[in-house]
């Protein structure tokens, strides 16, 4: 089924996997390919791909060092590289969609990436994400 026809949770869900793939592109100094990658990540033209999943993911790379510097602040005696790319990825789309896209209440942007750290995290990250994206989202 084409991305565009896919519901926001699973948008949410298709972000996640892409930027994931990005994250392991960069630590393989591999250059990112946007429309390429999204084409093959969603089966669909690009043309096609739902805007959301296209401003976010693009917004999610230009943004990316600031999400990472916030959410660094917030990891209590931690390193942002150290944590799972997963993990990662979350912080930053989570940041991003609170900070440059629509207007979101911050409540359900952290439901969304417990949601998805419940399911791509371990056990407990799903924690540790709603506590520092509760801190990282106030700034």
């Amino acid at each position: 089924m084409p991305i565009y026809q896919d519901s926001r949770n699973k948008i949410h869900e298709t972000a996640l996997q892409i930027m994931y793939s990005f994250l392991i592109m960069e630590r393989l100094n591999l250059e990112i390919d946007f429309i390429d990658t999204l084409e093959n990540m969603t089966g669909a033209d690009y043309p096609e791909i739902d805007i959301f999943l296209k401003e976010i993911l693009l917004k999610s790379l230009k943004y990316q060092s600031e999400a990472v510097s916030i959410c660094e602040e917030k990891l209590n005696n931690w390193k942002f590289k150290r944590l799972n790319l997963c993990i990662q990825a979350i912080f930053i789309l989570s940041f991003v969609h609170y900070k440059y896209m629509e207007d979101v209440d911050k409540a359900v942007i952290i439901n969304i990436a417990v949601k998805l750290a419940k399911k791509y995290g371990d056990s407990t990250d799903y924690k540790y994400v709603n506590a520092v994206l509760d801190k990282a989202l106030d700034d």
